[in-house]
């Protein structure tokens, strides 16, 4: 955790700072803090501090929570600290799917943190990338007031029709109150409301407790739902009429996540099938739902939503779009899926079916392949259990990982712990094929790394060694933690060196941001400044590349 929060305050200062790190800082570091605690601790006047903690609320990188006695405290919000670094790969997925005005509005309202759909609006319309973002029809010298009001009108509608797309698509969902609170803020105030309206049991015993505590997930998942209507709040934007209730947006940043995992499931598949295979497993994975979204509240209790029926013409009908070469969707053409059409019919199957059987016989195909997670019941539908997904693509990330920093035969041995359990050296030797002597360099170079562990089994009270067993293990979720600390220290080290390298050159990046250089970098830079401007431009695309690559395992290891 620590890393992880080395990095949070490094990823707040590369975007916003030093100012804002400096309050980010103490506040990740220190806990919970009033403002009087942090000027203290920031060594800056109070009303500074004031308006840099007003400033993070605003950003969605600071709770803030105010006790029934008046005491208003502050506690950094790490999640949506390190989202930042995702903000490039969401702009980037909704361009994909929705085209340039689309990343341009999801850009706004990460920089904005949150806003109004009128305040959104006003800023979209100003800005002259969205308007940059589809072809016009050029316009004459001179052009009248009405011309401008005509272009505005326009830039208005081509907005609600990008947010009402990004809305359906759940890439803005809407923030409530209950948000600017840390979860534990938030659920203890619900059960103080619960409590003085006498809605809870009175006793709190251990027998009532699950019941309890039921019933405070279920009010407060519905507090925390982030689930609002493209309508409404069109509708919103349509009334001239100041609204007495306003809905709050922002950006949901687990779209990425989602965007990850269908990628490696479509890749995977690609590597052993060819594309159709991939393209249908990808959309197929589209339609499972998040379950670990930062607006849900997990249930102490198992609910019954490990298994999700899929809608195969929903998948016909992505496939439909793709072989008519569309250009909105993120796979590939792919010609053999074409093929198997009739007559040209894309929606409409023979026999009154309601999607091509092909799609069946693939998705059969995916399902005694590598992906258990894919069953078909016995009324035909296709169903997907998360949960098995989920170990699927952990096992998956953790043995790609570790076989980066070990030899084949090693990583051989950690598939076999993982399989049969824990192992002696004489079994695994067996089971390995493996000399004596390669067997032991192996279990030590994994030992030495922290990916397996060993075990001591005495069969006497004397513990002497030739009576004693020793059993090797493999523990993935104490190796999935310590493959994370070491991501975060590896992208902490990379943003350090990005910083140091952008202080090299901070005279010629000075110039570049200067208003009247913008747009005109090779006419007013003289030819060594010019090199060397191109020169950072491509180590800092090495580093931004290299972040996000590291990004896509945080995604899997920890995000799923």
């Amino acid at each position: 955790m620590e890393e992880f929060s080395r990095l949070c305050c490094l990823i707040v200062k590369d975007v916003y700072g030093d100012f804002l790190a400096q309050i980010f800082q103490q506040l990740i570091q220190l806990g919970r803090l009033s403002s009087t605690q942090v000027a203290q601790k920031c060594r800056l006047p109070l009303r500074q501090v004031k308006t840099g903690l007003a400033t993070l609320i605003q950003l969605r990188l600071v709770y803030h929570h105010t006790s029934p006695d008046g005491l208003s405290t502050y506690q950094a919000n790490t999640h949506n600290a390190y989202n930042l670094l995702r903000t490039g790969n969401l702009a980037a997925g909704a361009q994909r799917k929705f085209g340039p005005a689309a990343a341009v509005v999801v850009e706004h309202l990460a920089a904005l943190g949150f806003a109004t759909a009128q305040e959104l609006e006003d800023t979209i319309c100003a800005d002259k990338d969205f308007n940059r973002s589809e072809d016009h029809e050029p316009q004459t010298n001179g052009s009248s007031d009405g011309h401008k009001s005509q272009d505005l009108d326009s830039t208005r509608s081509r907005f609600r029709k990008v947010l009402r797309l990004l809305i359906d698509e759940k890439y803005i969902v809407g923030l409530r109150d209950a948000h600017f609170q840390s979860v534990f803020d938030a659920r203890r105030e619900l059960e103080r409301h619960l409590e003085s309206r006498g809605l809870l049991p009175s006793s709190k015993t251990k027998k009532a407790q699950p019941v309890i505590d039921e019933k405070v997930n279920v009010d407060l998942e519905q507090l925390l739902d982030p689930t609002i209507s493209a309508s409404s709040v069109l509708r919103e934007l349509q009334s001239s009429q100041q609204q007495s209730v306003t809905t709050l947006l922002c950006v949901d940043y687990s779209n990425v996540v989602s965007s990850v995992r269908n990628e490696r499931i479509a890749s995977t598949a690609g590597k052993i099938f060819g594309k159709t295979p991939a393209h249908i497993a990808k959309a197929a994975c589209a339609q499972v739902e998040l379950n670990s979204s930062p607006f849900k509240v997990r249930s102490i209790d198992e609910r019954n939503d490990a298994v999700q029926r899929l809608d195969v013409s929903l998948i016909d009908a992505q496939l439909s779009k793709l072989s008519n070469g569309s250009g909105e969707l993120e796979i590939e053409q792919s010609s053999s899926y074409n093929g198997h059409l009739v007559n040209g019919y894309h929606h409409r199957r023979p026999n009154g079916t309601r999607h091509d059987p092909f799609i069946d016989q693939q998705l059969g195909i995916l399902a005694e392949g590598p992906f258990p997670f894919l069953t078909q019941d016995v009324s035909g539908s296709w169903l997907v259990n998360k949960k098995d997904l989920i170990d699927h693509l952990l096992e998956e990330e953790l043995m790609r990982l570790m076989g980066e920093r070990v030899d084949p035969p090693a990583l051989r041995i950690v598939r076999m712990l993982n399989d049969k359990g824990k192992l002696d050296e004489k079994t695994l030797q067996e089971l390995g094929l493996l000399g004596a002597k390669d067997l032991r360099q192996c279990l030590s170079q994994l030992q030495v790394t922290g990916f397996l562990e060993l075990q001591e089994v005495p069969r006497d009270p004397q513990r002497q060694p030739n009576r004693t067993l020793f059993l090797w293990f493999y523990d993935a979720e104490r190796v999935r933690k310590a493959l994370l600390g070491k991501i975060y220290k590896t992208m902490s080290r990379l943003y350090q060196r990005m910083h140091l390298e952008r202080e090299k050159l901070a005279s010629t990046l000075s110039k570049v941001e200067r208003t009247d250089v913008e747009g005109n970098i090779q006419d007013l830079l003289p030819d060594a400044e010019l090199e060397l401007l191109y020169s950072w431009q491509q180590k800092e695309g090495w580093f931004l590349t290299e972040l996000n690559r590291l990004d896509e395992s945080v995604a899997i290891l920890r995000d799923l």
